[in-house]
């Protein structure tokens, strides 16, 4: 005699425990990440920045599997490239996560990473509207700097942020 468990599975933006079973899975089944993904991009004063946003699907976080949000981005001031992290691969995103605002379905906060400022670290509030256009609201806050002296490495001692904090992007 055999016995198979299957691992619960919750929905992306519901009721979901605070000590997740091992193996559960939060799935995006109401398919609200999909509004979020694709090509952003934001323009004014010869700023440019550009947004990708791709869904993946039953990724393994440690003990666990969630649907979230992977992305790259790009910022150019006046021709300049100040930041652009579009050459990576997406296993090496620099804005990943999948936290929906409990005031607003249509908000969803991700966690964002400067590789020139490993020091730093950063959220991002997205949230999503369309009266005709697509947009996406774009409100980057720090939550913390690391120490300078962690051991065994030397960290760039850059705390400031490269990118717009606070922007409208358009879906391209």
């Amino acid at each position: 005699m055999s016995c198979k468990a299957q691992s619960p599975v919750y929905t992306l933006g519901g009721d979901i425990p605070g000590n997740l079973p091992l193996n559960a899975y939060i799935k995006d089944t109401n398919n609200i990440l999909n509004k979020f993904t694709g090509i952003w991009m934001y323009q004014e004063n010869g700023k440019i920045f550009t947004l990708n946003l791709q869904k993946s699907e039953n990724k393994k976080l440690i003990t666990y599997y969630v649907d979230e949000l992977n992305g790259f981005y790009k910022y150019m001031n006046n021709g300049s490239i100040i930041v652009d992290t579009s050459d990576q691969p997406l296993s090496k995103s620099k804005i990943t996560g999948a936290r929906i605002s409990v005031e607003n379905p249509n908000k969803i906060i991700l966690f964002f990473y400067d590789p020139e400022r490993p020091r730093v670290s950063s959220q991002v509030d997205l949230t999503y509207s369309n009266q005709g256009v697509e947009k996406l609201h774009w409100e980057l806050r720090v939550t913390g700097i690391l120490p300078q002296g962690v051991p065994g490495k030397t960290l760039n001692p850059a705390t400031d942020v490269r990118v717009p904090t606070n922007m409208e992007l358009i879906k391209q």
